[in-house]
């Protein structure tokens, strides 16, 4: 069976990745994906969708999120050209597609958490029970509770980076699994420090157990990523690995293209998901 994406920070646009703009999403959704990770970030009187780090190197902006309004950052764009996405559209999308999950990244302080829910009870109800929110600790879980929250993705890193197949990180995950509806378990390709994946190594077959294991794999080239999916594994993936088209061939398209002959028709077929169609190259 062939393993299951969530689209990371809403997929890749023009060959950006992590934007969480509009763009992407619908870029990601017309490929086939449904399950759409979007990061969070705190405003000075709110919440909005982007990434924690991006204020300088993705809005042009001195400023921090946490010192903008709702108002102020809805004006801004990614790279100068894409639009954030909103909360009014990710409610529209749940109505339209009921099949998609958007997969919640906090990236706040814990002690945030509760205010984020709190933010959507208050302004967009509907959603509060609709996200799968990533759940870090036993603490998180917990704070589901008095929102009568039961979706969530378990994160073990950011508390259990060092070693996510640790018994402390186990007993998290088990603990989370029993009292939350989880869509899967998230952990890194690969440990800081560890040199073996975190795919092959002791410990792997009881979290999945659990639930669905989800590899990050940004470091994983595009190819093997298709590889593994094809085989089963599951993955957070910063693109969407999208549909080939009817007809597609791989031989016959390195063979158009000088510059892929070497290539195997697998990772050709990848080339043109990442590349080709962006390029405009002839299949």
């Amino acid at each position: 069976m062939a393993g299951k994406t969530i689209i990371h920070g809403g997929g890749q646009i023009d060959g950006h990745v992590q934007t969480n703009s509009i763009e992407a999403v619908l870029t990601s959704l017309a490929a086939g994906e449904r399950q759409i990770e979007l990061d969070c970030v705190k405003l000075a009187d709110g919440f909005a969708f982007a990434h924690d780090e991006t204020e300088k190197r993705f809005y042009g902006i001195e400023k921090t999120f946490a010192s903008i309004t709702g108002n102020e950052f809805q004006r801004l764009r990614v790279l100068g050209k894409f639009n954030p996405v909103t909360f009014k559209m990710v409610e529209r999308l749940l109505e339209i597609l009921p099949d998609t999950k958007i997969v919640i990244d906090a990236k706040f302080p814990d002690f945030q958490f509760p205010g984020f829910l709190q933010f959507l009870a208050n302004n967009h109800g509907s959603l509060l029970n609709r996200l799968y929110y990533q759940v870090y600790h036993r603490e998180w879980v917990d704070l589901c509770r008095p929102f009568k929250v039961r979706k969530a993705v378990v994160a073990l890193w950011k508390h259990y980076d060092s070693d996510p197949y640790s018994d402390e990180a186990y007993d998290f995950a088990r603990y989370a699994t029993s009292e939350l509806d989880v869509l899967g378990i998230s952990v890194r390709w690969k440990t800081p420090g560890m040199q073996v994946d975190n795919r092959q190594r002791e410990g792997m077959k009881r979290l999945a157990d659990l639930a669905d294991v989800y590899f990050h794999g940004q470091d994983i080239s595009l190819c093997r990523e298709k590889e593994f999916l094809n085989a089963g594994v599951n993955f957070y993936s910063s693109y969407s690995l999208g549909s080939l088209p009817d007809g597609f061939d791989g031989s016959s398209y390195r063979k158009k293209h000088a510059d892929l002959t070497r290539m195997t028709d697998l990772c050709a077929a990848c080339h043109y998901l990442e590349f080709g169609v962006r390029e405009g190259r002839r299949i």
